[in-house]
């Protein structure tokens, strides 16, 4: 996908939902991810759409990536992630540990 970017430490490949047929223009899209990963553990799955990362609205894989390395630089643990899955939406604790 145009666009698309990894996202290592998560597992995961994302793309600006505005640049993914049928997603809407609102948050970034998981397009691929890494079945040993934490967000495979935590239930992500290709085509979910992450709406927040750490309360901030995300529109791009750079802005998923900065809001997950400012609460690495806090010194936390995990930082909670708002996934749309089809109608709804939840939160989701993502790790961002260093390593």
């Amino acid at each position: 996908t145009r666009g698309s970017v990894k996202v290592p430490n998560l597992g995961l490949t994302l793309a600006p939902a505005n640049s993914v047929a049928g997603a809407g223009k609102d948050g970034v899209v998981v397009t691929d991810v890494d079945p040993n990963s934490p967000s495979a553990e935590r239930g992500l799955k290709e085509g979910d759409i992450i709406l927040e990362v750490a309360g901030k609205t995300v529109l791009t894989p750079g802005e998923v990536r900065e809001a997950i390395a400012a609460a690495r630089s806090e010194n936390k643990n995990s930082v909670l992630v708002r996934v749309k899955s089809g109608n709804s939406s939840r939160f989701v604790a993502m790790p961002v540990a260093k390593g």
